[in-house]
């Protein structure tokens, strides 16, 4: 190793040491579509900027979204003039200038990415929130440690275990989704509404069609479809919701299941390959099978014509919210990205000090 390179490596020491290292996370660019995956990470970059480090929400073009125009939403409608005033970067800018002290967070799709930034000599983290999405753009025989990412953030405990199960040395995080707090009850009764949120649009489709079909006696029940709403706009319709329908099957999480039990909502779904650890029985109505939805839909409208939804499950439901709140997320980023420049701090001062060994000896 010679002067010049340690010399590098005592002044990456001093930015992790006064938190001037850049934080630099990829983030898609819906193009004014509201998406919970990237709220989440808005909502890691807003922490980590109040704690005083240097995030920055990263594009691949410079023509993101911030403001809404007539072509749609941007930012600003969905998340909030805050977030809008969160640092931005792009690529297309060059404004991805990295060093030892700092960090580049990729999310799982971006596999094209990973390749491109392999030479980088920052630390490099995969965000996995669609664990269905891991190998969709790595090559075959690639891994994430093909391209210097040995470790990765997720939002859950499934997640985390499908991880290591594949990449057992990969070193994992969990950050759990906060569900923010203008999602609330409601203190009038609910309407004949059920909201639906599918990841596939025809899916919405069939439910409803099939729905209709089979029990026409409830043609004045209305069904709205929840997606790509802003957060406002989201948690003033769950308000009115008699409940909630989700298929979501790669899901990692299950944002829109728990903004519903946190708005009072009883939420009626199909289990998910990866079954999220707030989901248990008693706190919902889960089904394996999609063809199954409709029929629950009609016991459950029976039901709640009767006012006899179970108070245990409303209980359960509130025992799920009280585990996913802003608060308990921005904590853990704290903790996680202490822990992140801890450790790379440690792996700074030990090169420096195996340097002045080699060249005491």
């Amino acid at each position: 190793m010679t002067e010049q390179s340690i010399q590098k490596i005592e002044e990456a020491l001093g930015l992790v040491q006064n938190k001037e290292s850049k934080i630099f996370f990829l983030t898609q660019d819906t193009k004014g579509t509201p998406k919970a995956s990237i709220t989440y990470i808005y909502e890691m970059v807003k922490t980590l900027n109040n704690l005083g480090y240097k995030a920055f929400i990263l594009h691949e073009k410079n023509d993101y979204k911030l403001q809404g125009d007539a072509q749609g939403m941007g930012i600003s409608d969905w998340l909030g003039e805050e977030y809008v005033e969160l640092p931005h970067a792009s690529v297309e800018s060059g404004e991805l200038t990295v060093g030892p002290a700092d960090v580049l967070i990729v999310p799982e799709l971006f596999g094209h990415v990973m390749e491109q930034t392999k030479d980088m000599t920052c630390t490099k983290i995969v965000l996995c929130q669609s664990y269905d999405y891991i190998f969709e753009m790595l090559p075959p025989g690639m891994d994430w440690m093909s391209y210097g990412y040995t470790k990765c953030i997720t939002t859950s405990d499934e997640t985390h275990n499908y991880v290591k199960s594949i990449f057992p040395n990969i070193e994992t995080y969990v950050i759990p989704v906060g569900i923010s707090e203008r999602f609330t009850k409601s203190d009038l009764p609910g309407k004949p509404i059920v909201g639906i949120h599918t990841r596939e649009p025809r899916d919405t489709a069939k439910i409803i069609k099939t729905f209709y079909a089979k029990f026409p006696q409830f043609k004045w029940v209305t069904f709205r479809d929840m997606r790509g709403m802003s957060i406002e706009e989201m948690s003033n319709a769950m308000k009115e919701l008699a409940a909630a329908v989700w298929v979501d099957d790669i899901s990692g999480f299950g944002t829109f299941p728990v903004e519903a039990m946190k708005s009072g909502v009883p939420v009626i779904a199909k289990i998910p390959n990866l079954k999220p650890n707030w989901l248990e029985e008693e706190n919902g109505f889960w089904t394996y099978e999609f063809n199954q939805i409709p029929d629950v839909v009609n016991a459950f409208m029976k039901t709640w014509l009767e006012d006899s939804v179970p108070v245990q499950l409303l209980s359960k439901m509130d025992e799920v919210v009280e585990r996913y709140t802003l608060e308990q997320q921005n904590s853990e980023t704290e903790t996680v990205f202490e822990q992140l420049f801890k450790e790379k701090e440690t792996e700074l001062t030990n090169a420096i000090n195996r340097f002045t060994e080699t060249e005491n000896n």
